[in-house]
C-alpha cells in the first residue's frame, strides 16, 4: 500500500493472534496508546446484532517505538486470539459469500478454513490499531477522519434500520450497508494522474478491506446522470483563496486533492456467514446443505466505520509524506537557481 508506507497483516482467525507490520513510518511520531484502546473499542461488538466472539484485544508494539515515539524501523502490533472456538468449523463445507472456495483453489488446499483464516475480518484488528499512529499524526497536521452509517439494509432512519435488522435477526439472515466517509483538512496537491492519484490510493486502501463491494468518491454514479453544467464545481476566489462552490468531485480532481473534504461513500456487503439453510458443496465436491451454527454480525456494517477509517488515514499518511518530498525537492530547486 502506498510508495512510502507498507503495511502487512498477518495470523489467522482461529490462529495465535493477529498482527500488522508497518514500514515506512517517519521517526518521532507518537504513540497514542489511548487513542488505539479507543479505535479498537468501536471496533469490537457489543450489541445485540454483533458476533458473540469476545475478543478483548490486548495488543503489544513489539518493535519500531522508543519512549512513546516511532523510531523509523518497522513498527510491528500483535494482538493474541483469546475466544476462538475451532470446532465450529470441523468438516465445514465451502460456505457461500466466503473466500473458502477460491483460497483452497489459490493455496493448493493449504488454506486455513476456521473462521476463514488469513481472510478473516478478525484481521481488521490491527489495521485499526495501526491506522490510529497514523490518524493520531494526521491529527496534528489538522487533517481529520470521519465516517458514519446511512443506511443499513436499504433503511436511512434509526427506526427502520432497528426493525430491518431484528427481521433478519430472526430470519437468520444478515443485511448489508452504506458507511458515508469524510477527510477534511487535505491540503491542495496530494495525490497525482493515473498510478499515483490520490483517488486510486484511496480506493486500493478501501477495497483491501474484505467486505467492501463499491467504492465512490462526491457524486459518485449519481455524477453519471447529470450535466456538465451541474456536475462541475465552479471555482470561486475570495480573500486571496480560490476554492469550488460545490463538491461533486468529492475532494480529488485530476487525482489530485483540491483542499475541499474528500466524500467517499463506501458499499458494504451482508454478513456471510448466516444461520439460514443454504445450498453449497462439501470439501469432498458434493452437492450439499449449509446452516452455519457460529457466531456472526447480523450486519457487519454497524462495526466496519473505524476500519474504514483506520485504512483511509495509512493512505492519506502515505500521500502527506510524498508531498512533503516534492515540496522539499522544489524548495531546493528554487534555492539553487
Amino acid at each position: 500500500m502506498g510508495k512510502n508506507i507498507s503495511i502487512t497483516l498477518f495470523g489467522e482467525s482461529h490462529g495465535k493472534g493477529v498482527g500488522a507490520l508497518i514500514t515506512g513510518l517517519p521517526p518521532h511520531i507518537p504513540v497514542d496508546e489511548a487513542a488505539i484502546d479507543r479505535a479498537l473499542a468501536r471496533r469490537r461488538p457489543g450489541g445485540r446484532y454483533d458476533t458473540t466472539r469476545k475478543e478483548p484485544d490486548p495488543w503489544e508494539i513489539l518493535s519500531g517505538t522508543y519512549r512513546g515515539k516511532t523510531t523509523g524501523d518497522p513498527l510491528a502490533i500483535w494482538i493474541p486470539n483469546k475466544d476462538t472456538k475451532s470446532q465450529d468449523y470441523e468438516h465445514m463445507p465451502y460456505r457461500p459469500g466466503h473466500g473458502d472456495y477460491t483460497a483452497h483453489v489459490k493455496t493448493f488446499g493449504a488454506d486455513d478454513p476456521r473462521g476463514a483464516g488469513h481472510r478473516s475480518g478478525r484481521l481488521t484488528a490491527p489495521l485499526v490499531a495501526a491506522g490510529a499512529i497514523a490518524r493520531g499524526f494526521l491529527e496534528k497536521q489538522n487533517i481529520r477522519i470521519t465516517s458514519r452509517v446511512t443506511e443499513i439494509g436499504g433503511e436511512q432512519s434509526p427506526a427502520a434500520q432497528e426493525k430491518a435488522l431484528e427481521k433478519a435477526k430472526q430470519e437468520k439472515d444478515s443485511l448489508g450497508g452504506i458507511v458515508a466517509l469524510t477527510i477534511t483538512g487535505v491540503p491542495i496537491g496530494l495525490g497525482g494522474t493515473r498510478d499515483a492519484s490520490a483517488q486510486s490510493a484511496l480506493a486500493h486502501a478501501l477495497y483491501a478491506v474484505g467486505a467492501v463491494k463499491s467504492v465512490a468518491f462526491g457524486a459518485g454514479e449519481g455524477a453519471a446522470r447529470l450535466k456538465g453544467s451541474q456536475n462541475n464545481d465552479p471555482y470561486i476566489e475570495e480573500n486571496g483563496v480560490v476554492h469550488t462552490t460545490t463538491n461533486n468531485a468529492g475532494g480529488i480532481l485530476g487525482g489530485i486533492t483540491t483542499g475541499d473534504a474528500i466524500e467517499i461513500t463506501v458499499a458494504v456487503k451482508p454478513t456471510p456467514s448466516i444461520g439460514k439453510k443454504q445450498h453449497t458443496v462439501d470439501r469432498e465436491g458434493r452437492n450439499t446443505e449449509l446452516e452455519i451454527k457460529g457466531r456472526h454480525d447480523t450486519a457487519l456494517v454497524r462495526r466496519i466505520p473505524p476500519v474504514l477509517e483506520a485504512a483511509a488515514a495509512i493512505a492519506i499518511l502515505d500521500l502527506w509524506i510524498e508531498r512533503q518530498k516534492e515540496i522539499a525537492l522544489h524548495q531546493i530547486i528554487g534555492e539553487s537557481q
